[in-house]
């Protein structure tokens, strides 16, 4: 007389490692995240390398354009050019609920919380990657475009390391609001806009209502994160005071997105 011992699916045999197996398996199955991904990285080389190039082309009859060349200036746009991360990132989301996949996704693994902390560690790795390795390829090859105009800069290596691990911690952090506000919103093109809404639409209001409003902007993520990577300002917040700013805002938007996905149905 012999028995069979039972298969154990259950979801409590699902660790969280095998859930960022399974999210990065679906992640690099669509062809469009590579994409995506790879486009981001072109824009941002491609903003390394033309910024240097029209320095040295640049009219410098105006007081506005006669300045010494800076490091900061090749990954200065890194923030904006970023968005288009944030916006995977909503989208990772908000596909799954499109296409009905996040049932059998929450199905494997009941808890969610799992798949959203997976899904953000996804994204903020590659955009981490993207960061740093786009930032290290501009700052070597921007000091010989500047050199053929016979410009340069100094770069400490204390700066060099912030500007380069900064661009992608700056883009890493960013791109965890996404997956927050596609959790939150769940629906495609209102998490699109509401990206959009947040990191760009919103932040310009309090300037135009007050003239104090760059004092409240400066707060918001894009403006405060991008301390990270601007020059040393004494009146400014300060490279690593903004970072935390924009952690802050992370880190609330990924709690409650956490917080409602356990409460809500899929």
């Amino acid at each position: 007389m012999t028995t069979n011992a039972p298969i154990r699916t259950t979801a409590r045999g699902v660790t969280f490692a095998g859930t960022v197996r399974s999210e990065w398996i679906k992640f690099r199955g669509l062809t469009s995240n590579l994409l995506i991904s790879g486009f981001t990285f072109a824009l941002l080389i491609a903003n390394a390398v033309l910024m240097p190039w029209a320095y040295v082309f640049r009219d410098r009859s105006s007081a506005q354009a006669d300045y010494d060349a800076y490091p900061e200036m090749i990954v200065d746009k890194t923030g904006y050019l970023g968005i288009i991360l944030v916006l995977l990132a909503a989208l990772l989301v908000t596909n799954e609920y499109r296409s009905g996949q996040i049932k059998a996704t929450f199905l494997a693994v009941p808890r969610r919380t799992p798949v959203l902390a997976a899904k953000a560690l996804i994204v903020a790795v590659v955009a981490l990657v993207v960061g740093v390795l786009s930032a290290g390829i501009g700052f070597a090859v921007a000091p010989a475009i500047l050199a053929t105009g016979g410009y340069g800069y100094e770069l400490p290596i204390d700066v060099a390391l912030r500007l380069i691990v900064g661009s992608g911690l700056y883009l890493a952090t960013l791109s965890v609001i996404g997956i927050a506000l596609g959790a939150l919103i769940r629906n495609v093109v209102a998490s699109v806009l509401s990206v959009l809404a947040l990191l760009l639409v919103i932040p310009i209001i309090p300037q135009m209502v007050s003239a104090d409003g760059a004092e409240v902007t400066r707060f918001f993520p894009i403006q405060a994160g991008s301390q990270l990577l601007a020059q040393t300002d004494p009146n400014a917040l300060g490279p690593w005071t903004g970072y935390l700013i924009l952690f802050a805002w992370t880190l609330v938007l990924a709690l409650v997105a956490a917080i409602v996905l356990r409460r809500r149905d899929a």
